[in-house]
């Protein structure tokens, strides 16, 4: 439970749609721009013995815009530690199923309506192999493929409907990760007959992210556009000297964060 791709205008628009809509992190609604301090605030009210860092899921994520005018949250529902389903105060539903402790499926539901679908295959390893988007009555929308790299940077060319010819690609970027982190993405297009490269900078705190502790979220980092914050919380996305995202949080005294401000939207998490 990031970020702004330099892809055509109908990709990025939908991608991010649906990032909003599948709810894994509940961190981005709408495009910020700021500067704001990364300056950390800590909450140690709470009696830390009583946490186990080993052990803390998430159950809610509230979403504020500014000044309160929409207010969202997001109910998690588990199975141990595996995540079950996502509900939301606005009408959305994301049912997921695993294969052993990986997940390999997320259903989209409108108003109890199947909106979408997205499929997930992986390596003998668990690295992430394929990813395929289907609408509701069964057509490939989009597949990715991803190259898992020895010095642990991975390939991810995207391309529109199910085919993976040259012609249909509209995604071609490579992701540079440590650990389960996400450090780097370069994002390439051509224009004007130019290969044209963007790159986005992710910074992190030293806490634990929300979705931590949920099985199989780790294999998801960087499946689609944004890179998904499984072990710590990013605190700012650059571009250049632009600053695409930055957050200031507020901790629980297990260091897990009970609020993130992003500037147009906050965030209130329940363990």
């Amino acid at each position: 439970m990031f970020f702004f791709i330099l892809l055509p205008k109908i990709l990025k628009q939908h991608e991010m749609i649906m990032k909003r809509f599948s709810l894994i992190l509940g961190m981005v609604l709408t495009t910020v721009f700021a500067s704001c301090s990364l300056d950390e605030e800590y909450d140690t009210t709470e009696d830390s013995s009583k946490m186990s860092t080993t052990s803390l899921l998430v159950q809610s994520i509230t979403a504020t815009s500014e000044r309160g005018a929409t207010v969202v949250t997001d109910q998690y529902t588990y199975n141990g530690t595996k995540l079950v389903k996502i509900t939301s105060t606005d009408g959305r539903e994301v049912v997921y199923t695993y294969g052993g402790d990986l997940i390999i499926r997320k259903d989209f539901y409108l108003n109890n309506v199947l909106n979408s679908k997205e499929f997930f295959e992986y390596s003998r390893q668990g690295q992430l192999l394929k990813y395929r988007r289907e609408n509701a009555s069964g057509t490939t929308t989009y597949n990715a493929v991803y190259t898992n790299n020895s010095d642990g940077t991975v390939i991810v060319k995207g391309y529109s409907g199910s085919s993976t010819s040259p012609s249909s690609q509209i995604v071609n970027r490579k992701v540079f990760t440590a650990g389960i982190r996400v450090n780097k993405i370069e994002n390439y297009t051509v224009q004007n007959g130019t290969t044209v490269t963007e790159v986005l900078n992710y910074s992190y705190d030293s806490k634990n992210s929300p979705f931590k502790n949920i099985t199989g979220f780790d294999k998801l980092a960087y499946y689609d556009i944004t890179a998904n914050p499984n072990y710590n919380n990013v605190q700012s996305v650059t571009s250049g000297s632009a600053v695409v995202e930055s957050a200031q949080y507020v901790y629980n005294g297990a260091n897990y964060p009970l609020s993130a401000d992003k500037g147009s939207v906050t965030f209130d998490y329940v363990y």
